[in-house]
């Protein structure tokens, strides 16, 4: 569940970012951008979630599964597993 949450705020925060930004522009008093970079703002939440996905990915091992490396057995190799 920690994880669902921690990549869809990686997800929003672009999102949320450039919105406070334009809050903060108009509250000063000044004209805010006229358009919205949407796809922008989605592919730097999309390079996010990656980033983080790849980060769990390499970072954290859960415990479940250990590795046999290749070993010499009976005059062959025995290949490695993941067990």
């Amino acid at each position: 569940m920690g994880r669902i949450l921690i990549h869809g705020f990686l997800l929003i925060l672009p999102f949320l970012l450039y919105g406070l930004y334009v809050w903060q522009v108009k509250r000063a008093g000044k004209e805010g951008p006229e358009t919205t970079p949407w796809f922008w703002l989605a592919m730097i939440g999309m390079l996010l979630l990656i980033a983080s996905f790849a980060y769990y990915g390499f970072m954290h091992d859960d415990g479940a599964s250990s590795y046999t490396p290749a070993r010499w057995q009976g005059g062959a190799i025995q290949p490695g597993e993941t067990r």
